[in-house]
């Protein structure tokens, strides 16, 4: 990896540098080039909601199938290792199907209530979320009727424990870029003149493993040459 940081700290830069000399005050030069640090980490929290529903004529059934959806969705979120602290049980929302607008000659529903609610799990066991998200097909087998998106979300929320090596690492990537072309140009690097850091940036990985990240951040560094 660090290999490859330099790699690109010099391929990024080099291109810089190439179009970053300037001439300022008093006769001296500057050169201008970028320095990227990138490093892959694991997600350290996750949220998922599974959400479920349930339809029928009587509202006080609706209730009681809701309600017993919600105990089997918090007890397979328990046997899967999550906290009971971790699991936030969301408002249900209630749809009367009379009221929708349809076509004159089309009759309603013959169900006129559809409730929905759900259950959102906020974890640091970030490792237990897809074994579970592999056995959710067996809430259906319990009788709850998931619906809508059940993916979960992966974030990364701690740059601030990496960011003073990954600056570190940025800078450097772009001191080396600066030496290179000063040795290529016959030139002497002369002192730093100014440094600005870049946004962090965190993407994932790819789109089969949103658990794992990639943190990256460039800065901008000048030098003089003499």
């Amino acid at each position: 990896m660090a290999a490859l940081l330099v790699a690109l700290g010099l391929a990024t830069g080099g291109y810089f540098v190439g179009h970053g000399i300037s001439e300022r005050s008093a006769g001296r030069r500057i050169i201008s080039v970028k320095g990227l640090s990138e490093r892959e980490v694991p997600a350290s929290v996750a949220t998922w909601t599974i959400g479920y529903s349930a339809n029928g004529n009587d509202l006080g059934e609706i209730n009681k199938k809701l309600a017993d959806s919600t105990k089997a969705v918090t007890a397979f979120l328990k046997e899967a290792g999550f906290a009971e602290a971790d699991l936030a049980v969301q408002p249900p929302s209630l749809e009367d199907t009379t009221m929708e607008v349809r076509e004159k000659d089309v009759p309603p529903p013959p169900e006129r209530y559809k409730a929905y609610q759900s259950v959102l799990l906020r974890t640091s066991k970030v490792d237990l979320i897809k074994p579970a998200l592999a056995l959710a097909s067996n809430l259906m087998v319990s009788g709850v009727l998931l619906s809508g998106k059940s993916e979960p979300t992966y974030i990364f929320n701690q740059v601030n424990e990496i960011k003073p090596a990954m600056i570190q690492e940025a800078t450097k990537n772009a001191r080396i870029a600066a030496e290179q072309f000063s040795r290529d140009s016959q030139t002497t690097l002369g002192k730093l003149r100014n440094a600005t850091q870049g946004w962090f940036q965190i993407e994932n990985r790819d789109a089969a493993t949103p658990e794992r990240k990639v943190v990256r951040v460039v800065v901008d560094v000048e030098y003089e040459i003499n």
